[in-house]
């Protein structure tokens, strides 16, 4: 709950900040933020960093200000870092949106519940559901079902951006709130439908391991216990880079190496680079006899990224 007055000269009472302080706040803290990402990526200390805002106001029209952010920068710091510090400035969102001019829908709806971020919180009423043929479950049963999934691991999803430019044909794209770059986009005739396949589409990809399958984890997480779950193994190449033994079944090789053309360097998992370890495998179960088979983490990345095995 954000806690907001008017000054007495609009008729509040001045016992809070008013809605344009926080807007004005917005913009400084927004600044600050990546001035201090800046400086901590390239170990800068911020203790002598200072930063303030003023906004100038056009006596003719109070509606044309100017926004003054100034920051005030120790001697030590170099000039190659004082201008990257000032374009670090320019990155701020809030500053881009204002710059962009913001187009503003005011609407009434039926039901706030029903609308927005609060998808994701909707709890399902038995007199409410809405089913697509083929499906097992109606979607809003299936939103909370996956969001309650996400939730419990710890991921807090938010809708970043919703679409909906003709009729019937709605698009959306949710996002890691600590962790924007994971993000999944989803596609529907309707809010819940496009919501549904954001959410299913996420899942996907985290159970892929897609988010991150170019990053480069460093040589701490390489050399670690494990890179990537706990029943992983490492398998080492056989003769002349020939594949090990113990990876895929002979079902698995016609389909991914249908010419004997693939080499254990091929598999090698990019997230560590470790080469030397060997290929690290994640154990499928075969569903037709219960056996375990090792599948290269490297393929599961590379061929299936978000579409699920």
């Amino acid at each position: 709950t954000v806690i907001a007055d008017q000054p007495i000269r609009y008729k509040g009472d001045g016992s809070a900040p008013g809605p344009f302080d926080y807007f004005l706040a917005s913009s400084a803290l927004c600044a600050a933020y990546f001035v201090k990402l800046y400086c901590e990526t390239r170990n800068i200390s911020t203790d002598n960093i200072r930063l303030s805002q003023n906004n100038i106001v056009d006596p003719d029209n109070r509606y044309q200000q100017i926004f003054m952010i100034q920051v005030e920068l120790p001697a030590d710091i170099s000039a190659n870092d004082r201008q990257g510090i000032l374009r670090s400035i320019e990155r701020c969102t809030v500053k881009k949106v204002v710059q962009a001019g913001p187009e503003f829908v005011i609407e009434v709806v039926e039901n706030l519940d029903s609308d927005a971020q609060s998808l994701l919180a909707l709890k399902p009423a038995a007199d409410a559901s809405t089913f697509i043929a083929g499906k097992d479950l109606p979607l809003e049963q299936t939103i909370a079902n996956m969001s309650g999934v996400l939730g419990n691991l710890g991921i807090k999803i938010e809708i970043a951006s919703w679409r909906n430019i003709i009729p019937n044909v709605w698009s959306l794209h949710i996002r890691d709130a600590h962790s924007p770059m994971c993000f999944t986009n989803g596609k529907g005739s309707t809010k819940e439908s496009a919501l549904a396949s954001a959410l299913g589409e996420y899942i996907e990809r985290l159970s892929n391991n897609h988010f991150y399958a170019g990053t480069f984890w460093g040589e701490d997480i390489g050399n670690a216990e494990f890179v990537h779950y706990p029943s992983e193994r490492w398998f080492q190449p056989g003769p002349n880079d020939t594949l090990p033994t113990e990876i895929l079944d002979d079902y698995c090789r016609t389909i991914y190496d249908p010419d004997g053309e693939l080499r254990a360097i091929h598999l090698i998992d990019t997230n560590s680079g470790n080469v030397d370890r060997g290929i690290c495998s994640l154990p499928y179960i075969r569903q037709s006899d219960g056996r375990v088979v090792y599948f290269p983490s490297n393929l599961i990345e590379n061929l299936f990224v978000s579409n699920g095995m």
